[in-house]
Parts: C-alpha cells; sequence; structure tokens
C-alpha cells in the first residue's frame, strides 16, 4: 500500500468530517474505533457517528496545514495538523490541532482502529 492511498483516504475523512456525512464516516472508522478527543474523553465509532448525525458536532472549516503518512504492510500511521472551527454542543469551537490516526487493511478495506487529537498551544 503506498503512501498516497492513504492520503486520499485521509481527504475522504476530512471531506466526510465538514459534510457531517455518517454513511462515509461509518465506511472509513472500525467498528472497535477507540479516539482520544482534546480533552481526554474516548469516543467509539457510535458515539462519533452520532455526534455527527444529530448536530453535536459541526465542523465548518477544516484547513490542513501539514500531514505525513507512514506505511507498513498492512498498517499506517497518520499526523495531521489541522486548522479547524465549528461549534460542539452548540459551543464556539475554534483551534489548531494535531490528529494521530492509526490505519489497518481490513478484508472490507482500510479502516482507522485508533485516533487522538491534541490542542496545538500556538
Amino acid at each position: 500500500m503506498s503512501e498516497s492511498v492513504i492520503a486520499e483516504l485521509e481527504g475522504r475523512l476530512q471531506k466526510a468530517m465538514l459534510a457531517s456525512d455518517v454513511g462515509v464516516l461509518d465506511a472509513l472508522l472500525a467498528d472497535d474505533l477507540t479516539f482520544v478527543d482534546a480533552t481526554g474523553k474516548v469516543w467509539s465509532k457510535a458515539d462519533d457517528l452520532n455526534a455527527h448525525r444529530y448536530g453535536v458536532q459541526r465542523i465548518e472549516r477544516l484547513e490542513i496545514k501539514e500531514q505525513t503518512v507512514r506505511v507498513y504492510e498492512k498498517s499506517a500511521v497518520t499526523l495531521t495538523h489541522a486548522a479547524l472551527s465549528g461549534q460542539f454542543g452548540g459551543v464556539p469551537l475554534s483551534g489548531n490541532l494535531r490528529y494521530t490516526r492509526m490505519w489497518v487493511e481490513t478484508e472490507s478495506g482500510w479502516r482507522i482502529v485508533a485516533a487522538h487529537c491534541s490542542v496545538l498551544a500556538f
């Protein structure tokens, strides 16, 4: 698997996040996803999909500042710096975030199995 394929999947993910496209997100996230957000809260796949499905989370701007991809046979790690704005639970949010995602090649394609997000101080 090449880095460009994973970068393309990251692009699909970002577009789905902006559109709250639950169908695409469902296809890209592993059923046993573990996502740790910037507050330290642990999210499941269902949590993430429901936040988009019910409008709890709305991303209005997602600008990729930097992204690296490393592929290891049937897994890959992405490190992304993104400028993001939108709202969560009706509260406006804006900032620079760093995402680390672990992709694994499964029988049904590449899926995100784990992710972590941190707020960048500068």
